[in-house]
């Protein structure tokens, strides 16, 4: 999903050098380990400086998986609802969620590299839990306005949507989290459709079944 408006001359530079950032941190991961890919290292190797590169991430970690958090504006969340229209509420949050997670898992050249890394230390996937607990009060007010035009809950009391957003928020980051380990795991071989399918699959494998 895309959301995100077209890049003037200035938002390309900063793509460019967050790019240029994301492959050193992988490539010098491959060819040194984990411990020796320092900050430092990388911003050598991207040709920046180690405070440049705190402009793009907050830890070697978030730059080896490309991780970047993301202003959902109320312009980002009504496109998410267009493009969206016709789906579940829990597909509808995986999807927001997924498009949060992105560069970790599309398909680029640098992916099959990013991948070796992940297998090798799956620990790093504890980021995306990180990245997505400080986006939580982002995300939450984005899911009470998915509550708010899903049938099911559209009637609900509007102060009620806070705790049934924070409920849904956990349960469907639970899926996505098990179903990028198993991805993970399993070869990396599924596209990003089938991931997204397998996380909202988990979620209602797991409710459905809660008494």
């Amino acid at each position: 999903m895309d959301i995100t408006a077209p890049l003037g001359l200035r938002d390309k530079k900063r793509a460019e050098t967050r790019a240029k950032l994301e492959r050193a941190a992988v490539e010098l991961v491959l060819r040194t380990g984990l411990t020796h890919a320092t900050v430092d290292a990388i911003s050598d190797a991207a040709d920046v400086s180690s405070r440049t590169f705190f402009n793009y991430f907050d830890s070697k970690e978030d730059a080896i998986l490309g991780i970047r958090d993301l202003e959902l504006t109320e312009d980002a969340v009504t496109e998410h609802l267009r493009k969206n229209d016709g789906a579940g509420l829990v597909e509808s949050i995986v999807n927001l969620l997924f498009w949060v997670i992105g560069p970790s898992i599309t398909t680029t050249d640098l992916h099959k590299l990013r991948m070796q890394v992940v297998k090798a230390h799956p620990e790093l996937l504890s980021r995306h839990v990180t990245q997505m607990t400080r986006m939580a009060d982002q995300l939450t007010t984005a899911i009470q306005t998915l509550l708010a035009s899903d049938r099911n809950f559209a009637a609900d009391p509007a102060e009620t949507r806070p705790a049934t957003a924070d409920m849904l928020f956990a349960i469907c980051s639970g899926g996505v989290r098990v179903a990028v380990k198993e991805w993970v795991t399993g070869g990396s071989t599924a596209s990003q459709d089938q991931l997204e399918q397998r996380a909202v699959e988990l979620v209602r494998e797991v409710t459905k079944r809660i008494q």
